[in-house]
């Protein structure tokens, strides 16, 4: 049976460097709770590191973490890549280390990168420059997250920065995308008027959140039957009556 899930399918941890020190796998998780999130996404740069620890955060706060990733491609544009369970999300992890732009991440200039383990809570500092682009094509990790059984999305199309419209100008064709995210500041209709060769695709609306306050801010009503990656394909491409409601 069909029902709505309040979902905000772009958060990040402070593994990514340019987000808040409090963004910890747990506060993110109680923050998601307080505003009425029943699905959250983590999807920090290039890593997927503390998805375990926030699912694990997540099992008995009545949310659903989907494992996530927003991959920089070689072309310097944002791609969510969200995937069925946290062993893919592994595999998608170790394809994405593998074609980090090499070299030590510089606190200094890019901001720290901590990691929190799964079962201990220990945090760590993670090294790797994942603020860089990876050596990755949009066309590798739309091919490589498919045959993961996962789905891509190009991040916040409507910005002139690090978007598949402001670094390519349009979407290619022939490309297996679930669909296309909107930022926060936009609504579907301005969306539309102001980029109508999207209209093919299916919309999502979500935070893009670097701090704790910015949860929740962009939010998408998903109808689906379970909060799975799967279902939210079907819901962006408005099969076997899935829907996304963003306004």
């Amino acid at each position: 049976m069909l029902r709505a899930w309040a979902a905000d399918l772009h958060v990040h941890t402070f593994l990514s460097p340019c987000a808040s020190r409090d963004m910890s796998p747990g506060a993110v998780v109680r923050r998601c709770r307080e505003v009425g999130l029943d699905i959250v996404a983590i999807t920090d740069h290039n890593a997927a590191g503390n998805v375990a620890r926030a699912m694990a955060e997540a099992a008995t706060a009545g949310l659903v973490v989907v494992p996530g990733m927003e991959v920089c491609t070689r072309e310097e544009l944002h791609v969510l890549t969200l995937l069925p369970d946290l062993s893919r999300a592994a595999q998608w992890d170790a394809v994405v280390r593998r074609a980090l732009t090499p070299g030590e991440n510089v606190p200094e200039i890019f901001g720290e990168q901590w990691v929190q383990d799964a079962c201990t809570g220990v945090i760590s500092s993670e090294t790797a420059l994942l603020a860089a682009p990876t050596r990755l094509s949009l066309e590798d990790v739309v091919r490589k997250v498919t045959a993961l059984g996962g789905a891509c999305i190009p991040s916040h199309v409507d910005r002139a920065a690090f978007s598949i419209l402001g670094q390519l100008g349009f979407v290619p064709e022939g490309l297996d995308l679930a669909g296309l995210e909107i930022s926060r500041v936009v609504g579907r209709k301005e969306a539309l008027l102001r980029m109508p060769h999207i209209a093919g695709y299916g919309l999502v609306s979500s935070s893009d959140a670097h701090s704790l306050d910015e949860i929740g801010l962009g939010c998408s009503l998903l109808w689906i039957e379970a909060p799975t990656a799967a279902e939210i394909v079907l819901a962006l491409r408005g099969a076997l009556g899935r829907r996304v409601e963003i306004e």
